[in-house]
């Protein structure tokens, strides 16, 4: 295996070193430049600068892998880093701290590989997915999109065992749900796979599955269509009930 490929696999001891860096980025961006793209959507002087310190970062140390970001990329091929520099730019722009960094490395175009999410704003840092035996309880929290929420998409949607709650970036959430601080996420909205490579792979890792339209997602792709929902497989047949 190439050096290269191998040395990605250590991400988050890779990483380790460098959230200091990162953090300062953040610290320092106290009054962040705003402009939108051709979609409308907004993107910060902090979005930049994140994507420019970690192209640099893993273009030095392993420079056969793609850099795949959000906020620049130009090819598609393997090995992958799919990156969201700032996944949550609206939360952030609002000051609700709910946003996150995140990160995940890909050998090959199964989905498969490392996956790292860090919110600065709240000092949280998830590089490794908790597993956790699976426990059947009365009532699920489930956490889904504030942008969606706020369209009304989930409406007459919550149930009695079945509980949701608006939470920010889809990042965020994921790694929250890798740490088993929720039960199950779910979008209603396209996904790229740079909103959802890092939180992923660390879902998988606790034992939560990725489903995109009730079937398990196992291929890489840059883009994944709804409902996408992220749960232990014993929910799936529930939710895709719900969520279908």
């Amino acid at each position: 295996m190439d050096r290269n490929v191998k040395r990605a696999q250590n991400l988050a001891d890779f990483l380790k070193s460098h959230v200091e860096s990162l953090n300062n980025l953040f610290t320092l961006s106290t009054k962040p430049t705003i402009t939108y793209k051709a979609d409308s959507s907004p993107v910060t002087s902090l979005d930049l600068a994140l994507s420019e310190y970690i192209e640099k970062l893993f273009s030095q140390s392993f420079p056969l892998i793609t850099f795949y970001s959000e906020e620049k990329f130009s090819e598609w091929k393997f090995p992958l880093l799919a990156l969201d520099p700032l996944d949550g730019t609206r939360e952030y722009i609002e000051g609700n701290p709910e946003w996150a960094i995140s990160l995940g490395v890909f050998q090959s175009e199964t989905f498969e590989g490392e996956g790292w999410v860090y919110n600065p704003a709240k000092n949280e840092l998830f590089s490794e997915g908790k597993v956790q035996d699976f426990q059947p309880k009365k009532t699920y929290r489930g956490e889904v999109s504030k942008s969606e929420w706020k369209k009304g998409v989930f409406k007459n949607r919550a149930t009695e065992k079945f509980e949701i709650h608006p939470v920010g970036s889809i990042a965020y959430k994921l790694g929250r749900l890798s740490h088993h601080q929720c039960d199950f996420v779910v979008s209603l909205f396209p996904k790229n796979i740079w909103d959802i490579a890092g939180g992923t792979l660390l879902c998988q890792q606790a034992g939560f599955k990725f489903y995109s339209k009730g079937v398990e997602v196992t291929s890489v792709k840059p883009l994944y269509e709804p409902p996408l929902v992220w749960c232990h497989p014993s929910l799936l047949p529930e939710l895709s009930k719900i969520y279908s």
